[in-house]
């Protein structure tokens, strides 16, 4: 049954991606919204060329297209690093007052717990490639894996700060990471279960990635429908570094005493 159901649903996620593609292309471009966003912009365009090449290459040369879709998602990959910096600097422009608090006050501290946990996210995806490509010897499966778990937590981590500080996020930006971390958790799970679930489940499974896909790209364009940025930052906390920086050091703080209780009991 489910031999029967693949072509037909293939046929239907292409095209519903396409039309969702060219109308978010669309949007940004009558509404001027790539020069707000141009990360962002870059990546759509380069999943509308992904798009047209594979559907050439399938077309004209079937017997080369596994091993392009298998290059070009490895780009692919790569290229949601850029989402993740456009709605990192969208969400704390330069100008923003944390911005300013953590350059003055908090700096030392700060590159501490961003290299430490970068340290960690690092370690676990490639403890996860290196596992990954043992079992499968696709480079573009382990990192798809490791790289979708690095960004979903990396654009969580975004938003939660921003609530943290009582940031509002405008309807564009929020589009953007929400799709985009629901995707890359998605694509990640699927990719993983695939180690432990029957063959027969297998097409199945496969399918929940590109499904995935079409609807952050469905969510994308109701996004950028029409320009919603982050509204600005009413008074707040952030207003006062000192303020904001002495409850930050006094959290830090009591966090560091309890790994050291833990760790020397």
């Amino acid at each position: 049954m489910i031999s029967g159901i693949v072509p037909t649903s293939s046929y239907v996620i292409f095209i519903s991606g396409v039309a969702l593609e060219i109308t978010l292309a669309w949007r940004l471009v009558k509404r001027g919204l790539w020069r707000e966003y141009p990360l962002f912009a870059l990546y759509v365009v380069f999943v509308i060329a992904q798009g047209g090449v594979g559907f050439a290459v399938l077309r004209y040369a079937p017997s080369a297209y596994t091993m392009w879709y298998l290059r070009a998602g490895i780009v692919h990959v790569s290229l949601r690093f850029l989402l993740v910096w456009e709605v990192f600097r969208h969400t704390f422009p330069e100008k923003s007052p944390l911005r300013r608090m953590l350059s003055r006050l908090a700096f030392v501290e700060l590159l501490a717990l961003v290299t430490f946990l970068t340290g960690i996210l690092s370690a676990v995806g490639m403890l996860w490639v290196i596992q990954t490509y043992g079992k499968s010897h696709s480079m573009y499966l382990a990192m798809e894996r490791s790289f979708g778990f690095v960004q979903a937590v990396l654009v969580l981590a975004i938003l939660a700060i921003a609530r943290y500080y009582h940031l509002s996020v405008g309807r564009n930006l929020w589009g953007i990471a929400v799709a985009l971390g629901a995707f890359c958790s998605l694509a990640t799970a699927a990719s993983a279960i695939t180690d432990f679930a029957r063959p027969t489940f297998f097409p199945l499974w496969y399918f929940l990635s590109p499904i995935s896909f079409v609807a952050m790209i469905a969510v994308w364009t109701w996004a950028m429908w029409d320009y919603a940025p982050n509204p600005e930052p009413a008074s707040n906390r952030l207003l006062d570094p000192a303020a904001g920086f002495g409850q930050w050091s006094e959290n830090w703080g009591r966090a560091v005493s309890t790994v050291r209780k833990v760790s020397n009991p």
